[in-house]
């Protein structure tokens, strides 16, 4: 009894595992044939690729070996050589230097005759040299020092600022006047400033506007500068 059930166990186990291969094999030609579906068309798709791939290529190859050769064709060479042919063109102005020359040539006797006036122009030039030093020894002056300023007209005195007098604010101005013969303003400079730039520039606003009277030297006027001191207070006129 136990050898009969152990044998129908062995038979059991085979059955089992016959059917399951059997089940293994008929599922393998359905999965074969759906998988060899996708393949066949994978297969179709890269035959007719490659093939007008391939020509495409070469037709573009060969479009472009003809575009090169157009390319390679440098126009520019045919315009440079005219341009080196129109280099001598120039020469042929070389046999115009004799003319020229030849000229000159002709020219060169005319110049003795030149040559023979220019004494007389020599004499003038000459004589023109002898007077001119003694035309620039007139204007050689030397500028003068003075001491006081003499005006022609009575100076205005300089306004005093009136917020350097609410500020309660004092100084003293000293401006040095340059003038020349005539009395002209020819320069005026601030020497000494009071502290206040407002009062210094009332200053130097008011002599700008003063006449001077020439400064005088053996009865000739002169060049001459002064000092005038202006001095700002709350007591003070000017």
């Amino acid at each position: 009894m136990p050898r009969f059930l152990f044998c129908f166990s062995i038979v059991l186990a085979l059955h089992f595992v016959a059917g399951w291969l059997l089940h293994d094999l008929l599922e393998e030609p359905g999965t074969a044939l759906q998988s060899s579906a996708p393949m066949m068309v994978r297969l179709v798709s890269p035959e007719p690729a490659p093939a007008p791939v391939q020509p495409l290529a070469s037709v573009m190859r060969r479009r472009v070996l003809p575009s090169k050769p157009a390319q390679s064709v440098k126009v520019q060479r045919p315009v440079s050589k005219p341009v080196l042919a129109s280099k001598p063109r120039p020469t042929p102005a070389k046999p115009v230097a004799p003319v020229e020359s030849a000229k000159a040539k002709a020219v060169a006797p005319a110049q003795p005759q030149a040559v023979a006036a220019s004494p007389a122009l020599s004499h003038s030039e000459s004589s023109a040299a002898a007077s001119a030093p003694a035309a620039t020894a007139k204007p050689v002056v030397t500028e003068v020092f003075s001491r006081e300023p003499s005006f022609l007209t009575s100076p205005k005195p300089p306004i005093y600022p009136a917020q350097a007098r609410r500020r309660n604010q004092q100084g003293l101005v000293l401006v040095e006047v340059r003038l020349d013969e005539k009395g002209l303003l020819r320069e005026i400079r601030l020497l000494r400033s009071s502290g206040v730039e407002s009062l210094d520039r009332s200053a130097m606003d008011a002599v700008a506007a003063w006449r001077f009277r020439a400064e005088t030297q053996n009865g000739q006027p002169v060049p001459s500068r002064v000092h005038i001191p202006i001095e700002f207070a709350l007591s003070a006129s000017r």
